[in-house]
């Protein structure tokens, strides 16, 4: 990891974590973590989207930091959803800026270059580190380093991305 680089472009301090199981019926479920750090441009983008949205601060800012923001998504076959901040995003008319930011967020990290993807000193040494993807759970550091891996979170934001698309796809185009 790149843990001195500087970062002017808003987005650091990011990882990512994929969970799959069956359930009782042998239906395959997905779920998916990413935390990003927004700093900057990103983080003013991120705020303008937020306030268009309508959202309120009590339930849809980070706990851990309020410059942090955590994606989840959940999905089954023919079915998806999304929560930032473990908190579940309806998708309506008033929370389309959310979703638009949170496509463009996910499309940045994957047209980011792996040797550009910044970790800063602090981050890594603090307790972030390990709580900062899953918010309610601390992890050790082995399995953090893992989760921090640049392909790992590029490849996450795509399927994030994909998730997000279907969402808006299934809204736009609901009978």
């Amino acid at each position: 990891m790149n843990d001195y680089n500087v970062s002017f472009n808003g987005i650091k301090n990011m990882s990512y974590c994929l969970d799959s199981c069956l359930d009782l019926n042998d239906v395959l479920i997905k779920e998916r973590w990413l935390n990003i750090e927004l700093s900057g441009r990103d983080l003013h983008k991120f705020r303008s989207a937020f306030k268009r949205s309508n959202l309120d601060k009590k339930y849809y800012t980070n706990p851990i930091q309020d410059n942090f923001l955590n994606v989840n998504t959940y999905s089954i076959p023919n079915e998806d959803a999304i929560a930032i901040n473990n908190n579940l995003l309806e998708v309506t008319d008033k929370t389309l800026p959310m979703f638009t930011e949170l496509a463009r967020l996910t499309r940045k990290i994957l047209k980011k270059d792996s040797a550009k993807f910044t970790f800063d000193k602090n981050y890594l040494n603090s307790k972030k580190f390990n709580t900062a993807l899953l918010m309610d759970k601390e992890l050790d550091n082995l399995t953090s380093a893992y989760l921090h891996r640049p392909d790992k979170i590029k490849k996450g934001a795509k399927n994030i991305n994909s998730v997000i698309q279907r969402i808006m796809e299934r809204y736009f185009f609901q009978e």
